[in-house]
């Protein structure tokens, strides 16, 4: 059950390369306030989205929850899939080729939403272990969006990359994972 939290946790977070990817190539630094805003945003909507996950699982019958948590996970790898067709979005408003404090906030939901949804369907299939998963994501987004700013900043000159093959990956593991845990 741990790895498969650690998947889920990784599975929410891999957009985050993306947007990191595209960061680095137009030179687009994340201060340091920026990211701890960031890490607390996720680290909080994670949380929030366990606990709505598990709240599901008190009320409705064991069967009913599966199907409703493997549903989530394969219709928000179906989301992922159709988004990662679409360019990251620069969350730097005022061009000013940084992530400030207020930038992160809406960076941060943005990266959360994700997360948000397979965070319920993980607390509806996860009962053990589960504050796990919000650490989990917080760190990994927060991983993924450096790691993906340096890469970036690496690949600028080299060939394009589509930096959306991350996405459809992770959508199409997601919908895997939610397929299996159906069963």
């Amino acid at each position: 059950m741990l790895l498969q939290l650690g998947l889920l946790a990784f599975l929410a977070s891999i957009d985050s390369i993306g947007i990191g990817i595209n960061y680095g190539v137009r030179n687009i630094k994340i201060t340091k306030m920026a990211t701890g805003i960031l890490f607390t945003i996720s680290l909080i909507i994670s949380t929030l989205a366990i606990l709505m996950g598990n709240g599901f699982e008190a009320i409705f019958p064991k069967v009913v929850t599966q199907y409703l948590g493997s549903g989530i996970l394969i219709v928000m790898g179906m989301m992922l899939l159709f988004q990662s067709l679409k360019k990251p979005e620069s969350y730097d408003t005022d061009n000013s080729k940084y992530i400030d404090s207020k930038e992160a906030i809406s960076l941060g939901i943005a990266l959360s939403l994700d997360s948000f949804s397979i965070g319920i369907g993980t607390g509806v299939l996860v009962n053990e272990n589960f504050f796990i998963f919000p650490i989990l994501v917080a760190t990994f987004q927060i991983l993924f969006l450096l790691i993906g700013r340096i890469l970036g900043a690496k690949l600028k000159k080299a060939s394009k990359i589509p930096s959306f093959l991350w996405n459809i990956i992770a959508a199409t593991l997601l919908i895997i994972i939610g397929v299996v845990s159906a069963f």
